[in-house]
């Protein structure tokens, strides 16, 4: 289902505050985020909403329990590290960043400490994100029935960052 067919006025994603740093030091202030307009998951409902592992609240709360355990097999984290140096690479091919700043990018990815990986909940309005929107294949979903979307580029001015205690 395209972005423009939801009813769903708010999307939410969670992404960390190293990512976010990095997008606003690098990519001009611009983010990259998988989004659903679903906070969590629901299982008792009839109507399938998101599977834990794309479900904002969830990726929140674990990336929370990762850097507070301080466990050196921290899966959220590591997946983060790579997500972030996958980006970097991405950017670097496209012209966007330079090779010095992709080195730096990556650098920084695998020396960040744990604390660096905080969450923050991201809220997006819809309509903010349509001109932003990619459609997420079915065969890269989580789970074929979820919603989930991508917004490349997203001005932080789009959308609004929270912290649940």
């Amino acid at each position: 289902m395209s972005l423009k067919d939801i009813s769903h006025p708010i999307l939410y994603s969670a992404m960390t505050t190293l990512a976010y740093n990095i997008n606003k030091k690098y990519y001009e202030d611009k983010h990259y985020m998988w989004c659903t307009p679903y906070f969590g998951s629901d299982f008792d409902s009839p109507h399938f909403t998101v599977p834990p592992s794309s479900s904002p609240v969830e990726i929140y709360n674990t990336l929370k329990k990762e850097v507070e355990g301080a466990d050196h097999h921290n899966t959220k984290i590591d997946l983060n590290r790579r997500g972030i140096r996958k980006g970097a690479s991405i950017m670097l091919k496209l012209g966007k960043i330079t090779q010095d700043a992709h080195d730096e990018i990556v650098y920084i990815s695998k020396n960040a400490k744990d604390q660096h990986f905080r969450p923050l909940l991201c809220v997006i309005a819809r309509l903010e994100a349509v001109p932003y929107y990619q459609k997420v294949d079915v065969k890269d979903r989580a789970n074929p029935l979820s919603h989930e979307y991508i917004l490349s580029d997203l001005p932080q001015s789009a959308f609004d960052i929270i912290r649940i205690g």
